[in-house]
């Protein structure tokens, strides 16, 4: 009797102890995503005043939304289909199976990254003209730093993998170490050899750049270094059991087709989904350099928007990886046991709070960009900068929004319509871009995004409520009562900038403290609204102590 009494505390004990593993393992994963695009954006203030020029810093930034783009489409969906089939085949105990996994995605994404090599050193030539400002040294310089670059995407997929390997192994700690250590070693590298060159060498500031893209590659090595390491050791017990199991492994051939199916929705997805980098590091200067924009504007303008911009905006957008990971295995999860509620109910809880919290991080940076830019970053034209960098805020908030969007498509069987949907406003976007910067410059850049990103989410969002029946009505009542808040909080922060806090003029240290004091009261603000509103109260399900319920 006692013994059946017991079963199911220690059952619901077990599923709680899985929850929260699940949890914990999330957020891990997360924080370490979040302290390597945090060390990105720190080193990106001394950088940028090592390197002393828009020119520098915009071919930094350009070389780097092509190297992204490439690296992209190179591992698309490999690390994800690395880990769901390593988790698979753990859970099935075949473990001569998962050592199997393990050599061949090494292997096929070694492959990959010396594909993806060869195919950005061959269009180096092409895209360093086509991406400079117009002048045959610009030119020059961005071919050798696009050839530079095309080494890490050897090296980037093969730590991709052994990534992929150790997700899908649940060593979620290793996995955040890993994501840490190699941006760590990289910011190590890249700020010691610049120093080196440019001040103890006193060689031109052109090699501190091309020491920085170096850098991605030297940082690969030893993330992959760290990582193998890990991997052997934890592989010990994996290979004991391997030695004691009596079934076979999974032959090769049906393997690789599994691992190849799996890949092949996520391949497509990168190949559209990011083309808006690919747009930006080539149309982008093409469409100003056909307007009425001079040389030095046009590196002012790319500076802002490739190296400053990209490094504020990846603040609301770290929101997307995180809340895609927890999204997508709940609403899997519903589906297969045709809970449509709850599906409704993840749906609508994401979007409302990725949607709160993109929206005071791009509103921060559309208010400060001004003092943000004079207080840490080099440039030599600070309106111009300034105008480009609230342009990319707005760009952000979008950047933030579609990709949690387009992964509840994903997750919810509808890839086929959203893929087609994508490749529609990415066309739409590449025809309509260069003829909208030739007209209205960064601005007009940022509205063919927002065309672009904004017909793919309103096409998701109707395909949900046509299919799973999803209402958007405390979406539409978040959205007005948020943007009162930061309407309360955009007054706030120009009465205190009236006074003098915050004001992009003087020292640079005290226009840092002056800003970060009129943020800190302007938050407050917003913070004071939103609990007015009940807002955070609705999102995170809590009450404040004497609050009507």
């Amino acid at each position: 009797m006692s013994q059946n009494k017991n079963a199911p505390s220690g059952t619901a004990d077990k599923k709680s102890l899985s929850k929260k593993s699940i949890i914990v393992g999330g957020l891990i994963g997360t924080g370490g995503f979040f302290i390597a695009k945090a060390i990105g954006l720190v080193y990106s203030i001394p950088f940028s005043s090592i390197l002393g020029s828009d020119a520098l810093m915009s071919y930094y930034g350009s070389a780097y939304r092509i190297y992204s783009y490439l690296l992209n489409v190179f591992t698309a969906g490999a690390p994800m289909a690395i880990a769901t089939m390593v988790a698979k085949y753990t859970t099935r105990k075949n473990y001569k199976t998962v050592l199997q996994i393990e050599r061949l995605s090494t292997l096929f994404l070694g492959l990959l990254g010396l594909l993806g090599m060869i195919v950005m050193l061959a269009l180096s030539g092409v895209l360093g003209n086509a991406m400079a400002d117009g002048t045959p040294e610009g030119a020059a310089i961005m071919t050798r730093v696009l050839a530079l670059l095309s080494i890490a995407i050897f090296f980037v997929p093969i730590l991709s993998a052994y990534r992929g390997y150790v997700q899908g192994r649940k060593e979620m700690e290793e996995y955040a170490y890993s994501q840490a250590f190699e941006q760590l070693f990289r910011v190590a590298f890249l700020l010691g050899v610049s120093c080196l060159l440019v001040y103890g060498f006193h060689m031109a500031n052109v090699y501190a750049l091309y020491a920085a893209v170096l850098s991605t590659s030297v940082a690969a090595i030893a993330g992959i270094v760290q990582i193998v390491r890990f991997t052997r050791q934890s592989n010990k017990p994996l290979r004991k059991q391997a030695k004691m199991q009596k079934t076979r492994a999974v032959p090769l051939k049906p393997l690789i087709r599994e691992f190849i199916l799996l890949c092949i929705p996520y391949l497509l997805y990168a190949v559209i989904g990011y083309a808006n980098d690919i747009y930006d590091a080539v149309l982008l200067p093409t469409g100003l350099r056909m307007s009425s924009y001079s040389s030095a504007q046009i590196q002012t303008m790319t500076s802002a928007v490739n190296y400053v911009g990209i490094k504020l905006t990846a603040i609301p957008m770290i929101l997307s990886p995180g809340f895609v990971a927890a999204i997508i295995p709940h609403i899997t999860s519903a589906l297969e046991t045709n809970d449509i509620k709850t599906v409704r109910k993840d749906i609508i809880e994401c979007i409302n709070i990725v949607l709160y919290i993109a929206l005071f991080l791009s509103f921060c940076i559309f208010v400060y960009a001004k003092p943000l830019f004079y207080s840490l970053y080099y440039t030599t034209d600070l309106e111009l900068a300034a105008s480009s960098v609230r342009w990319i805020a707005i760009e952000g908030l979008f950047g933030t929004l579609t990709p949690i969007i387009s992964s509840m498509m994903m997750a919810c069987g509808m890839r086929s319509k959203l893929l087609r949907n994508m490749f529609v406003a990415a066309v739409v976007k590449g025809i309509i871009m260069v003829p909208m910067v030739m007209m209205m410059g960064i601005a007009g850049a940022v509205i063919s995004t927002i065309i672009s990103f904004g017909y793919i989410m309103a096409y998701s969002l109707h395909q949900m409520m046509l299919r799973y029946h999803v209402h958007f009505k405390s979406t539409l009542s978040l959205l007005i009562r948020t943007s009162i808040a930061l309407a309360l909080m955009g007054l706030t922060a120009w009465l205190l900038s009236l006074a003098g806090l915050g004001v992009a003029e003087g020292s640079k240290l005290m226009c840092l403290l002056s800003m970060c004091l009129n943020g800190l009261i302007s938050a407050a603000v917003f913070l004071a609204c939103s609990f007015y509103f009940r807002i955070p109260q609705q999102l995170f399900h809590f009450h404040l102590k004497g609050a009507r319920r």
